[in-house]
């Protein structure tokens, strides 16, 4: 069995018999080099990436999860970038959720609350959710009453009206749309501001 290692700027590809096996950041394999290449069969080779992959993928992961909360499909984007296996992504995101570390309903309520915190309507905060991980859109309703988003859109208006006269239609239809485009529901919008 041949191994070759063509480097290129950020990847280098492993070379088995001439043909591609995988690709690997130059940066973070770099201390592996040679092991790779000293491997005896396809079957060791296999078993030896594996194993550095899931090094690698905890060192990222564990460093990531230190600064801040992550979601797995945020975790995921960011190992790919890297081409770790899938396998050992799985492997780390198992042991992190054993740990506590990774949980994604945890971190789905935190950024509910956060954007909450902002300003945000529901709709607008269940688009973002959907942007980091699309299986947990649905929590948005349960974490945002009609009562919160009234607070938050009175709140808007107060903010928005100061020098303006709220009785002016053209003032109410700018608040409108400055309101939809909060994600608020719409017919909470209406009540606020065209029935009291």
């Amino acid at each position: 069995m041949n191994i070759e290692i063509i480097d290129n700027k950020q990847f280098s590809e492993i070379l088995v018999d001439g043909e591609l096996w995988k690709e690997i950041h130059r940066r973070l394999y770099k201390n592996y080099l040679r092991e790779i290449i000293r491997c005896p069969s396809k079957k060791d080779l296999s078993d030896l990436l594996l194993r550095v992959d899931v090094k690698i993928a905890r060192g990222i992961v564990y460093k990531l999860l230190a600064l801040r909360g992550y979601m797995k499909s945020e975790l995921k984007a960011k190992l790919k970038r890297y081409k770790i296996a899938h396998e050992a992504i799985e492997e780390v995101f198992l042991e992190c959720e054993r740990l506590g570390y990774l949980d994604d309903q945890r971190e789905g309520k935190l950024f509910i609350a956060r954007e909450k915190r902002r300003g945000l309507g529901p709709q607008m905060i269940a688009y973002k959710l959907q942007q980091k991980a699309p299986e947990l859109k649905e929590m948005v309703r349960e974490g945002v009453s009609d009562q919160e988003q009234q607070a938050a859109i009175k709140k808007w208006i107060e903010k928005k009206t100061r020098k303006d006269d709220f009785n002016d239609i053209k003032v109410k239809e700018r608040l409108y749309r400055f309101l939809r485009g909060k994600g608020f529901d719409d017919h909470l919008i209406r009540q606020e501001l065209f029935t009291s």
